[in-house]
């Protein structure tokens, strides 16, 4: 069970990391798009940044449990938030990693301590 935690933290973390340095690259884009005008772009920056951060605590064992957790969060966030303003289409790219991380925080919280 401890491998498969540790590939999962592994796979999530890379996901994360590329999708937060894509949203701070990209904010612009982001922010200008005519479905995701209403949040401004410092927010994106901020959700990119804080993304970043949740998915290099994947990497430290005494911090993955908060990481598993705060990027759950952040995924739902971000799903939530593309679904209000850009519709239904696409939600399993937010769905699956957040529970993913779910798994993974309960695994590292209740199986694995």
């Amino acid at each position: 069970m401890n491998i498969l935690l540790w590939v999962l933290q592994v796979l999530l973390a890379l996901w994360n990391l590329i999708g937060g340095s894509f949203v701070i690259r990209n904010y612009e884009k982001i922010g200008s798009s005519s479905a995701l005008s209403a949040l401004p772009q410092p927010f994106w920056v901020a959700l990119g940044a804080i993304q970043i951060l949740f998915a290099i605590g994947l990497f430290w064992p005494k911090t993955v449990k908060i990481a598993a957790i705060g990027l759950a969060l952040v995924s739902l966030l971000g799903l939530g938030l593309y679904t209000q303003y850009a519709g239904f289409p696409g939600m399993l790219w937010g769905v699956v990693p957040a529970l993913f991380l779910a798994f993974v925080a309960y695994g590292r919280l209740v199986l694995v301590p």
